[in-house]
């Protein structure tokens, strides 16, 4: 129970001494001090400890009860009885309010009337027969609001569709000129097989299928179909209801059509039917597209170009391991697996070097995206031996499919092994790998082994064969023996280079059969497969976005202005063509958010960090040069929310001031108990980092921020470059935190923050001038956190 303190007069005595974290009255979690008073109402009564407040967030409420003390007097308790039982409660609620709980009865006029309407108001075709329906041209969007698919079942029709209505605009579609010259009176006077007829003045179609045979064709059974033919105005919102609608399903062309042609009819449906497809958004984002396949080229070199990925995590050993290292030749498909305990960069680097000192350097490794693989340190690896580094396109596993279907064998294997034998998988790594080398591959028609060491390598088949058979290799001299070996090699390596080239091509035969090849021009808009923001594991196709340039035959660069990465490129079975209907918007919906742009002007500096001009550094942008122009950076939005995000800033003037200030509200304190003065001295800089820190000192001390001090604290400052690359001033305090007392204070929960901003209309993102130096320091805390500059 919560109840605010200008209810009853606490005291002492009543007090508990102790406090309840309550969580929901406000941002994060506060203290609630409880009192054990008497309680007395319709519910409960007895006494209670109960949290007391200052106030709570609505106004009007000065008591919490939960649901735990409450128990089943809040919501009636459900009755299950055997025969339906009617609530008297209604009658006396029409008496009381009969404006509002009126009595459903119906005149005889009105009756008449409704008989001669067709009324679809609660059916299925509310959503698609009311003029305000939502248009056919809809973004392209990820999922359908919970809204408007209840909408879709549940929205009124404010005037019924009649046969009159209906009978209007045929007679008046010129499209239908021809069937309505060619219509019979009645169906009786059809002949058998395709016509048109009037069926009290509408204008219908008697159609047979053609998978019914000629002697099923003479009566009017269910092989019969008779359609009404459809005007122009109405066909789209036929189709919506065919394909679109929440019990339809999103079915393809062929589907869809059928099952329009069941009731339905008009000349060129077939097209028609075939273009609300194709533009459809929702069909668009969903599913994949096959490009026409490219085969990865034969090289001739073993181990010249090698395919290096990660498998984990695994069941950890007693070892400690849980990850392998995989490496693949390209050429000779020869795999190894290495165990590991963690997969970072200096790990992986640590075990390929292990494998280069056996197999020799490769021209080029081939891996995923992997953040490992992407790390500096990986990269330095590679550079320092100069080996070429390729990058797969992402969410395109294809283009190192060799080394990922062997994953597949190698964990089956590894899983037989640990059943058979009771033993760690990485005690079966090196025999689960002799018998995958030593097995024949059907793409190359030798084993890996065959194609890196030109001979059969001894394994226990032949060793059994041997013990029947005593066959003696004959003697060679070592010319002989590496002359032979290198015929031997040449020749399997051109064998399997014809294999691989067969093989590849009867693949190509088979997946090109529902293949259809696609090219992109700069300037084509396009959807294409992106991660789905909030969860960098899942990847939906978003768009549309426009193609900036095409790298080859299967890669474009993709332009992506509203995402963190501004182009990407992508393998074009991630990209997919994007279809707009007639007088559709293009561009998908989203929320909108309110930025302030900044105005920077970059030069690029050797040290990796990005220089600001004079007038605007530090974000010393000047805010009434943007709030002059405030309408023309608030253009996108309608009149009405423009009028009010600019009504909201200008009632906030001294929020928005060019110089930052400091707030009156509190002030920071840093307790370090008795420890000793830290002292710092400056780090070593170049000149322009040097000069940067000057000017930013010389800006804090002219705006009141910091002031000289000769506290006998000192702590260094560094230059951090922000995700734009510029420059942030920063202050080194970890030794100073090491001394700070800590404090517990809880924080606020991000979900909590998330969750209170959730229903608003505009989300919006400030940007604070220089935020952290608007707080001021105690006079303790301010020789504390001294700093020194070079």
């Amino acid at each position: 129970m919560l109840t605010v303190s200008s209810v009853l007069p606490f005291s002492e005595q009543s007090a508990c001494a102790v406090s309840a974290v309550v969580r929901g009255i406000e941002m994060g979690f506060v203290p609630a001090p409880l009192h054990h008073i008497h309680v007395q109402s319709p519910l409960v009564t007895g006494f209670f400890d109960v949290g007391v407040r200052s106030s709570f967030p609505i106004d009007g409420v000065d008591f919490i009860m939960g649901n735990d003390i409450a128990g089943g007097k809040v919501y009636p308790v459900p009755e299950v009885v055997n025969v339906p039982i009617a609530d008297s409660e209604h009658d006396s609620l029409v008496q009381n309010h009969p404006n509002i709980f009126t009595v459903s009865v119906l005149t005889r006029a009105q009756t008449s009337k409704q008989a001669q309407d067709i009324d679809l108001a609660d059916t299925l075709f509310a959503s698609v027969l009311t003029d305000n329906s939502p248009s056919t041209g809809t973004p392209v969007e990820c999922t359908l609001e919970a809204e408007k698919v209840a909408e879709s079942v549940t929205a009124p029709v404010p005037l019924p569709l009649t046969r009159e209505a209906l009978i209007s605009a045929q007679q008046n579609d010129p499209s239908l000129a021809k069937c309505l010259s060619t219509a019979s009176q009645s169906s009786s006077e059809c002949r058998k097989g395709l016509c048109f007829f009037f069926d009290k003045d509408v204008l219908m179609r008697r159609w047979v299928s053609q998978s019914v045979s000629a002697e099923d064709n003479s009566g009017d059974d269910w092989s019969t179909v008779y359609q009404i033919v459809v005007p122009v105005g109405c066909r789209q919102h036929v189709l919506a209801l065919a394909h679109e609608h929440l019990w339809s399903g999103y079915l393809g062309i062929t589907k869809t059509y059928n099952r329009v042609l069941k009731h339905f009819f008009w000349p060129g449906m077939k097209r028609d039917v075939v273009h609300f497809c194709k533009t459809c958004g929702v069909c668009q984002i969903v599913g994949k597209p096959n490009q026409v396949v490219q085969p990865v080229p034969a090289i001739g070199e073993s181990f010249e170009h090698v395919i290096v990925d990660c498998v984990g995590l695994l069941p950890r050993t007693n070892s400690g391991n849980q990850f392998l290292l995989t490496v693949m030749c390209v050429a000779t498909h020869f795999p190894e697996a290495i165990p590991l305990l963690k997969i970072t960069a200096p790990a992986v680097s640590k075990a390929l070097l292990k494998f280069f000192t056996t197999f020799g350097l490769p021209k080029v490794v081939q891996t995923d995206q992997g953040t490992n693989f992407l790390s500096r340190t990986f990269k330095d690896t590679l550079q320092s031996l100069g080996i070429s580094h390729s990058v797969s396109s992402a969410y395109h596993p294809q283009s190192q499919g060799a080394l990922e279907r062997w994953h597949q064998t190698l964990k089956s294997m590894l899983s037989k092994f640990c059943q058979e034998t009771g033993k760690y998988w990485d005690d079966g790594v090196p025999f689960v790998l002799f018998a995958i080398r030593d097995a024949k591959q059907e793409s190359l028609g030798f084993s890996p082994a065959e194609l890196v060491f030109g001979h059969n390598v001894c394994g226990p088949l032949k060793v059994l064969k041997e013990k029947f058979v005593n066959n003696v290799s004959p003697r060679l001299n070592v010319s002989e023996f590496v002359s032979q070996c290198r015929e031997r090699s040449q020749h399997a390596a051109l064998l399997a280079k014809e294999a691989l080239s067969s093989f590849q091509a009867s693949m190509m035969k088979r997946f090109d059969r529902k293949a259809v090849k696609r090219q992109f021009g700069p300037g084509d808009k396009v959807l294409v497969l992106l991660p789905t923001p909030g969860s960098a594991l899942t990847a939906r196709f978003s768009g549309p976005y426009v193609v900036e340039s095409r790298v080859s035959d299967t890669d474009y660069v993709i332009h992506t202005p509203e995402r963190r990465t501004k182009t990407r490129l992508r393998h074009i079975n991630m990209v997919k063509p994007f279809h707009s209907r007639a007088g559709g918007q293009e561009e998908p919906k989203a929320v909108p958010v309110i930025v302030t742009p900044s105005l920077i002007c970059v030069t690029t500096e050797s040290d990796g960090l990005v220089g600001l001009s004079d007038g605007n550094r530090g974000g010393r942008l000047s805010n009434s040069e943007w709030l002059s122009c405030i309408e023309d950076h608030l253009s996108y939005l309608p009149e009405v929310q423009r009028r009010d995000v600019m009504d909201l800033i200008y009632s906030y003037p001294n929020l928005f001031g060019a110089v930052p200030s400091c707030t009156t509200v509190l002030e920071h304190d840093i307790d370090v108990g008795n420890a000793k003065p830290i002292k710092q001295h400056a780090y070593r800089c170049s000149m322009e980092k040097r000069e940067s820190m000057k000017k930013e000192v010389s800006y804090l001390v002219e705006n009141g921020l910091a002031k000289p001090s000769s506290s006998p604290w000192s702590s260094l400052c560094l230059l951090a470059p922000k995700s734009d690359g510029t420059p942030r001033f920063c202050t080194d305090f970890r030794k100073v935190n090491a001394v700070t007392v800590p404090d517990s204070f809880p924080l606020p929960r991000i979900e909590d923050c998330i969750d209170s901003i959730g229903p608003s209309t505009f989300i919006t993102k400030l940007d604070l001038l220089k935020g952290y130096w608007q707080v001021p320091l105690t006079i303790r805390a301010s020789d504390i956190s001294t700093f020194v500059t070079p």
